[in-house]
């Protein structure tokens, strides 16, 4: 891998604050009026946030399947290292619904409370916040209305289990709803399970996502109770096809690989016929090929604006926002990676978005496991000099 160049993570830099002020338009409100406004900006949701600023994602860990193993392990000195290098809080997907008993209890088993516990815990000795979800819940969005009493039951338990850890254990509703699990239809059973854990645990942060994979456009269906301790959580992988080109679960027209970051390239890419890509695809890869830097789609005008909606929807409805995916696929190319993240992580800044990247040791990683130490390059990228 080549060694990092700080000349190309400038020049990133420099092109996503000229597309973020060129996208800097007013914001204007749209949310239902059932949706209230919050105006103390000293409220435990953002007294907690504090607490969220720098996350890294556990991924491919406790939300793999039982049975499944996806190549990824942790030890303490993981989360020893993660708190070195400067992240302030891990983010745990866990499929907590692969471990119950039968209804109406739905009783958790001591197995994966005794995996949870132990990362839980261990992230907490070593300085570093936890959020801890309910992760591919299938079933819930396929079937939301038949699947509540049970992600009720989960969160009942959970909430129970986790009363007395301190406020730096947050809790996170549900990953990425999609599917059947748009956010209007989150909305009431959003408000459902925050009275549920409110029972057990009245002041603690709880993150909400909205529908359609957390997308920040979906911000303006969001209708929240008035909890002061709520924390809204949105998800941003654009350029989509530059950050999961390669990857076979993201379906055909993600297989395009060779893109690079930011376009347009010095020779255009042109994709191997037998793939059979979709217009749309295509339309995209002629503009990553034509189109100049500040307008190019492999570049920060995929993201600059959506994260700037994000920033205006928290100052204007008084919720704190926390960006907890983003990242780029490995099989993109090394330099390309890494002025993605920088680019990317300095838009975050810009817009003093709290963070959690996808992830410490998965297929976006940061960690090199066998040489105990950050990805050429990736430290600097993510948190500069």
């Amino acid at each position: 891998m080549k060694a990092f160049s700080p000349f190309l993570a400038i020049v990133a830099l420099s092109a996503c604050l000229d597309i973020a002020c060129a996208t800097d338009e007013a914001f204007v409100p749209s949310n239902p009026k059932e949706m209230q406004r919050l105006t103390d900006r000293h409220s435990p949701a953002y007294h907690t946030a504090k607490l969220f600023r720098h996350g890294i994602n556990l991924g491919n860990y406790l939300e793999v399947p039982p049975g499944e193993h996806w190549n990824v392990t942790y030890s303490v000195n993981d989360f020893t290292f993660m708190h070195a290098e400067g992240f302030d809080h891990v983010r745990a997907p866990i499929c907590w619904q692969h471990y119950t008993g039968p209804a109406p209890d739905f009783r958790l088993s001591p197995e994966i409370f005794a995996k949870a516990d132990w990362a839980v815990t261990n992230a907490l000795n070593n300085h570093l916040a936890v959020i801890i979800n309910v992760c591919h819940f299938n079933a819930f969005m396929t079937n939301p209305t038949a699947q509540t009493d049970k992600l009720l039951a989960i969160w009942r338990q959970l909430a129970l289990h986790y009363a007395k850890f301190p406020d730096s254990l947050a809790f996170e509703l549900l990953n990425e709803p999609n599917d059947a699990a748009t956010t209007q239809l989150m909305n009431p059973i959003y408000a459902r399970l925050i009275a549920e854990i409110r029972q057990t645990n009245p002041r603690r942060a709880i993150f909400v996502q909205p529908g359609n994979w957390g997308a920040i456009n979906e911000l303006k269906n969001l209708v929240l109770p008035p909890d002061n301790s709520l924390i809204v959580s949105v998800h941003c992988y654009e350029p989509f096809y530059f950050t999961h080109q390669g990857a076979d679960w993201a379906g055909p027209d993600r297989q395009v690989t060779g893109i690079q970051y930011p376009g347009p390239p010095a020779k255009p890419l042109v994709p191997d016929p037998s793939l059979r890509l979709n217009s749309w695809v295509l339309d995209w890869i002629h503009d990553y090929n034509t189109l100049p830097a500040g307008r190019n789609p492999s570049g920060p005008s995929a993201f600059a604006g959506q994260l700037r909606l994000a920033r205006d929807w928290s100052d204007y409805y008084g919720r704190p926002m926390h960006v907890g995916e983003w990242g780029c696929y490995l099989k993109a190319d090394p330099q390309s990676r890494l002025r993605h993240i920088a680019a990317f992580r300095s838009v975050l800044d810009t817009e003093k978005l709290n963070w959690a990247m996808w992830d410490w040791g998965g297929l976006f990683c940061y960690w090199d496991e066998k040489n105990q130490r950050p990805l050429p390059g990736m430290h600097e990228a993510l948190f500069g000099k």
